[in-house]
């Protein structure tokens, strides 16, 4: 009896080894997001990305031979032994990729396949009060009304996803706009309601990047003041 269940003890453990070989794709955007931002860069419109490979039981990573394939197509100059990664940059004409890789062994053998599809977003725009005494609210993004509780409101825009070299801000232009013709061309924009008074203002933000001409995105809201 104990012969029996050590023999099954080894063939379980020899079926569990054959199926830990195996390849999981990992990626992500690199893209920007603003501080304390705790999700993942996703990948945008004209941005980069990085696929990497993560092998499972089949030795050491970096000893293998990596065969990657984009929409079909055998990327050559991306194969190789430790090539484990894949980055590449969206074109104008965006759509989704599917991505492929395969694990080869010495002798052409296929030891591991996995595939993903990625489709890129449009960049996003989220717009927060820069409070003189607490800072940025980052915990209330400004939504379609925002009420003004005291006479200056100074609002800042932050760019969620856009291409990761707009961290230099000379890449972007920003554009707010009243429906009393005020113009603000700076990533922070302070307002300051009439004395006396109580009503609304529509506020609307454009925000695009100079490098890349699909990356642009807009936003439109109510602030309101007064009584």
């Amino acid at each position: 009896m104990k012969k029996i269940i050590f023999l099954s003890t080894i063939f379980l453990l020899l079926a569990t080894s054959v199926h830990a070989q195996s390849v999981d794709i990992l990626w992500q955007g690199d893209t920007y997001t603003p501080p304390f931002y705790q999700g993942k860069s996703l990948w945008s419109t004209q941005s980069m990305i990085t696929f990497v490979a993560i092998p499972n039981g089949l030795g050491n990573p970096s000893n293998l031979y990596y065969k990657w394939i984009r929409n079909g197509t055998v990327l050559g100059n991306s194969n190789g032994v430790g090539k484990n990664t894949l980055v590449f940059l969206d074109d104008i004409l965006s759509r989704t990729q599917n991505i492929e890789v395969e694990i080869i062994s010495a002798s052409d053998n296929v030891l591991a396949s996995s595939s993903i599809s990625v489709t890129p977003i449009v960049p996003t725009l989220a717009v927060y009060e820069n409070n003189p005494l607490y800072g940025f609210m980052f915990h209330k993004a400004v939504g379609e009304n925002y009420r003004l509780k005291e006479n200056e409101l100074t609002l800042s825009a932050f760019p969620y996803f856009f291409n990761a070299d707009t961290r230099l801000s000379n890449n972007l232009t920003y554009e707010w706009r009243t429906n009393t013709g005020g113009l603000g061309i700076r990533n922070s924009v302070t307002y300051r309601a009439p004395d006396n008074a109580s009503g609304s203002s529509q506020v609307s933000l454009r925000v695009s990047n100079k490098n890349y001409i699909t990356q642009n995105v807009e936003k439109g809201f109510l602030v309101e003041f007064g009584e």
